[in-house]
């Protein structure tokens, strides 16, 4: 009887870890932003809200920009931009080779080329349509990544004088808990949208801006550094953000203060 009760207790104690198990993993997939609210120094503040279908993003909105998304299969293969402020509107078109993406087309006449290099690093390039219609690239670089986090990111512009080189190096660190936006099917693609695909959270980041004179060999160079903290929610999800810098963005700004985020 002792050794059937054991066998009974331990099924039990598998059945519950599994459950837990399974439970976790359910909430996790449930945490899906919905919305952020970015505040400045002075009080004043933007919402940007966030609409899905299923875990799929459909929509990013807010009163500066709305952006719809669009599927093919599990990845994101276009985005209609709508530019609130100047009434503009841009159509983002995503080409992938083996699940990879290799080229953005927009309708504003460039496009972004991405090139996977042997050492796990990515190539890329931006080109714009001149008065004759000719491609001329504009800035180029490589992308650095480590256990699925963006690194490292060296650009070079190509829009200079013959006699100047300028060139921006951008590293970053993180922590190991969960980008809020992880649990967004097919996001992590979209290279375009720089550290917002990383899979944890950038605690530091360092800029560094150099121009060469060829000529003389002079250079003048600055350094930014910007640094984030965080507050999780359960699940190491982070609700609260105080930095420079924004969530769905590249820039830096003195007036920005933190950012909130919300879940369903």
């Amino acid at each position: 009887m002792m050794k059937i009760f054991q066998a009974y207790h331990w099924i039990v104690f598998l059945f519950l870890t599994i459950l837990c198990s399974c439970t976790n993993d359910i909430d996790d997939h449930l945490q899906l932003l919905k919305q952020i609210v970015e505040v400045n120094v002075d009080g004043s503040s933007t919402t940007t809200v966030l609409s899905y279908d299923g875990n799929k993003i459909s929509s990013i909105d807010n009163n500066v920009i709305r952006s719809d998304f669009f599927y093919t299969g599990d990845l994101i293969t276009k985005i209609e931009e709508f530019d609130k402020v100047n009434k503009h509107e841009n159509t983002l078109k995503y080409i992938y080779s083996n699940n990879d993406l290799v080229k953005i087309i927009s309708s504003d006449n460039d496009v972004m080329n991405y090139t996977y290099n042997t050492d796990g690093s990515i190539s890329y390039e931006k080109l714009m349509k001149n008065s004759n219609n000719n491609d001329v690239r504009v800035f180029h670089g490589i992308l650095y990544f480590l256990d699925a986090n963006l690194i490292k990111d060296d650009l070079i512009f190509d829009d200079t004088s013959d006699k100047v080189l300028r060139r921006k190096s951008s590293t970053l660190e993180y922590d190991y808990k969960n980008n809020a936006l992880r649990n967004i099917l097919g996001f992590n693609k979209l290279l375009n949208y720089y550290k917002s695909i990383s899979l944890n959270n950038s605690i530091l980041s360092t800029e560094v801006t150099e121009v060469k004179n060829l000529d003389t060999n002079q250079v003048i160079s600055s350094i930014k550094l910007f640094k984030s903290e965080y507050k999780y929610k359960s699940g190491g999800f982070p609700i609260e953000i105080i930095s420079e810098k924004v969530v769905l963005g590249n820039g830096g700004s003195s007036i920005h203060l933190k950012t909130k985020l919300y879940y369903d």
